[in-house]
């Protein structure tokens, strides 16, 4: 079998483009890298280079053996990386950036935990509602709501959200209380996110939807801010039950329309990394542990 140092040795003189540049590379001398690659040879008892004076090139036993050995030098690293990946402590700065509603609620309460579990870990958060391209700006990790678009990242489901329709008993007792969709024509229906455009709630009733546009005449883009209008019973919302959970225990929001399931019923919480075989320790049990922290909690 063809020594494994061999077998690295002969591709990087093929990434190289010549025995001398390789050489530079691995601190030796172009005749000690010849020999090697000599030695190769012997023993696959094939040439694998034409050599001249000015230049080496694969002759077509090299090209198919290139193709093989390039996989498997690919294959000893990343098996490597495996392994480091279970044995190695997590370290370093962990750059995320997350919603700013869901980092307020969720991470905060839980981040001294995580430090204290993983002393070499330091923790950087952009709160950003924007969809940021994470590779352009170096972060490890994204953390969306929402369904999300195709692309080349890696998206982890860390658990799901259900939103229900809810008001203050102040509101309801001064407007009245919705009992079929159609009735929110009447009320100052409030709305998540400022962007333009038709608004509209959609229900399911026995297989059938309804889809019933609103009108409010307040538009937020903060969950939190959108919870403190509702307890100042200003009008109907629909919100994430993460969010309003203490206030639905209270009383101090009343669930509405509940006959009438929200489409869809819930909306994941996703982990968004760079497309690598082997996720970097920080990153990987940094995933593991909100997930295990955020799943009894929607």
């Amino acid at each position: 079998m063809s020594n494994a140092s061999n077998i690295h040795l002969f591709v990087r003189v093929v990434e190289e483009g010549s025995f001398s540049a390789a050489a530079r590379q691995l601190g030796q001398t172009p005749s000690s890298v010849s020999k090697q690659i000599s030695q190769l040879e012997e023993e696959l008892n094939a040439r694998l280079f034409h050599r001249t004076t000015r230049k080496q090139s694969l002759t077509e036993a090299g090209e198919i053996y290139f193709q093989h050995a390039r996989q498997i030098v690919t294959d000893v690293r990343e098996a490597k990386l495996a392994v480091s990946n279970l044995t190695q402590a997590p370290s370093g700065s962990l750059y995320i950036t997350a919603e700013p509603d869901l980092a307020q609620t969720y991470l905060v309460p839980i981040l001294p935990e995580f430090l204290e579990k993983h002393p070499k870990v330091n923790i950087r958060i952009s709160m950003s509602a924007a969809r940021i391209d994470i590779l352009e700006k170096g972060i490890d990790l994204a953390i969306r709501m929402g369904h999300l678009q195709d692309s080349s990242l890696i998206a982890r489901k860390i658990t799901m959200s259900q939103s229900v329709l809810c008001a203050s008993p102040t509101y309801l007792k001064t407007n009245g209380t919705p009992k079929h969709p159609e009735d929110l024509a009447n009320h100052n229906c409030l709305s998540f996110r400022t962007a333009p455009g038709k608004k509209e709630w959609n229900f399911t009733k026995e297989a059938s939807e309804i889809n019933v546009p609103i009108k409010g005449r307040v538009n937020v883009s903060s969950l939190v801010f959108l919870r403190t209008l509702l307890l100042e019973h200003i009008g109907i919302a629909m919100m994430p039950t993460w969010i309003i959970k203490d206030e639905l225990k209270k009383k101090q929001l009343i669930p509405l329309l509940t006959d009438y399931p929200l489409n869809p019923p819930n909306t994941p919480i996703t982990a968004i990394f760079a497309n690598n075989r082997h996720l970097a320790p920080k990153v990987r049990v940094f995933i593991d542990f909100i997930s295990e922290k955020l799943k009894d909690d929607f």
